[in-house]
């Protein structure tokens, strides 16, 4: 039998709001800040004015039960909508959806046999062992909670009762803080779909569309969503600044992304220009950043650790600017023997300043 190229895949994109999935994901945001700098500052002041007991509370919902497993590939046209129906479904049936999720998720991040979900809802000790394993806890210090998920094993055990914690909780963070903000930041957000909708992004392979969109190198990602997925969901996002989420359900691919002004737009949107700008900014605006910017200003290439040692810095907070200054693009990211390389991205300063330039026109 004779060798068949088989043809690429088409790929379908599309922009949209998603609100569930984006409201979401700035919840799954608060709970980061103290590992990222970089998001919009809504972010910080919402970690910094929620109390002890519903910080405690945004953790065991967003992080332990996980409602993003609820959503699937649906789009919903507003959050209250999807968590109508989310208090609508059967509670074992969103259990087994996190549970599934869960071990989905060890599957490709573990090198190691899995438990099912049965199993581990029978075995404490083995759920607990999973979820630590998971947030990658070696040599980080107590970065697992065992009570918060002790509290989360029960909930799962419990299917009506976690139903009904997620539910009255993410109701009660709607009505009191995100609800405001969401129509706040509406139009921001709708300016930033029109202008993307406006590219034209015919014949591109899925590692050019989202370079072209988010500004991000994924073509190891990409390979296998243009051999398995459907469609890909660009999702703009006020709170991400310069990072990336995502979501793999269903054949579908979701992309939440700082909201912006894409390069060579049709469109000019002050307000999505301003954004861009400070958050590149923000990049600058802090001594240890600069530092880093300096060390690298000779031209060397160096790993995490050798800047480490040369400038002093914790681990924590090494990875925390590395990661900022890497997402915001003025740095280059990549591996050597395992290690990650830094490299100093003159073009990104350049056209930083160039942006400032032309915003005080």
């Amino acid at each position: 039998m004779p060798d068949l190229i088989v043809p690429e895949k088409k790929l379908t994109v599309t922009f949209s709001l998603e609100p569930a999935f984006n409201v979401i994901s700035s919840l799954q945001l608060i709970n980061l800040v103290e590992q990222f700098s970089g998001f919009d500052e809504w972010i910080y002041h919402t970690a910094t004015t929620l109390s002890p007991d519903r910080l405690r509370q945004n953790r065991l919902v967003i992080d332990a039960l996980d409602p993003e497993a609820y959503l699937g590939k649906d789009a919903w046209p507003s959050f209250t909508a999807w968590l109508d129906d989310v208090a609508a479904r059967d509670p074992a049936a969103l259990r087994d959806r996190r549970m599934d999720d869960l071990v989905e998720r060890a599957k490709e991040t573990l090198d190691e046999e899995v438990p099912t979900p049965e199993q581990l809802l029978a075995d404490r000790a083995a759920y607990l062992s999973l979820t630590e394993r998971l947030q990658h806890c070696g040599g980080q210090g107590e970065c697992h909670d065992s009570e918060l998920y002790q509290e989360a094993y029960d909930l799962l055990n419990d299917p009506p009762a976690m139903q009904d914690l997620v539910v009255t909780y993410l109701r009660a963070m709607w009505d009191d803080v995100v609800a405001a903000e969401w129509e706040r930041r509406l139009p921001l957000l709708q300016e930033a779909i029109a202008a993307f909708q406006a590219l034209d992004l015919t014949g591109m392979s899925c590692a050019e569309t989202v370079y072209r969109v988010v500004g991000r190198e994924l073509s190891s990602e990409c390979e296998k969503w243009q051999e398995e997925a459907g469609r890909i969901t660009f999702i703009p996002s006020a709170h991400f600044g310069p990072y990336i989420g995502r979501m793999v359900r269903e054949n579908v691919v979701k992309l939440v992304f700082g909201a912006r002004v894409p390069e060579g737009a049709s469109t000019s949107s002050p307000e999505l220009s301003r954004s861009e700008l400070l958050m590149r900014l923000n990049a600058l605006a802090d001594e240890t950043r600069l530092r880093i910017l300096e060390l690298l200003s000779g031209g060397e290439d160096m790993n995490s650790q050798e800047i480490m040692e040369r400038l002093d810095l914790s681990q924590s907070a090494a990875s925390r600017h590395l990661r900022q200054l890497a997402a915001t693009g003025y740095l280059t990211v990549e591996r050597r023997e395992g290690a990650k390389v830094f490299r100093l991205n003159r073009d990104r300063i350049d056209d930083t300043f160039g942006a400032l330039k032309e915003s005080v026109r």
